[in-house]
Parts: C-alpha cells; sequence; structure tokens
C-alpha cells in the first residue's frame, strides 16, 4: 500500500502534468490562425483534447491529494 505522502506526492505530480497540458495547449491555439491559412483545423481538435485531458488530470490531481491530506 503506498503512504499517504506518496499519494499526496502523485496528486501533485498529476496537478503538474494537467497544468502542462492545458499551457501547452494555450502554445497549440496561438499557432492555430496559421493552421487554418493552410487550410487545417486539427490543431483546434489537438488544443481541445489536451486542455480536456490537462483540466481531468487536475481535478483527479486534487482529489488525491485532497482524499489523503
Amino acid at each position: 500500500m503506498a503512504s499517504q505522502e506518496e499519494n499526496r506526492e502523485s496528486g501533485r505530480a498529476f496537478m503538474v502534468v494537467g497544468w502542462i497540458l492545458v499551457l501547452f495547449a494555450l502554445l497549440v491555439f496561438f499557432f492555430e490562425p496559421a493552421a487554418l491559412k493552410l487550410g487545417q483545423s486539427r490543431f483546434g481538435i489537438i488544443a481541445g483534447a489536451m486542455v480536456i485531458v490537462g483540466v481531468l488530470l487536475n481535478i483527479y490531481g486534487y482529489r488525491l491529494r485532497r482524499r489523503n491530506s
């Protein structure tokens, strides 16, 4: 069984990875106008998926940390 400290650290790690994904999605959104000029709309879909996964990781990490504090 994992200790409470390990679970809190895992929760923090999930939250950090989630925020990194959200920030990277913002970077992808920054380049979306250039992709639209080339006729590609995948950047928006990819960025949206990254935001969703990042928010889900943040929620999971927060709940994991909160449960073990």
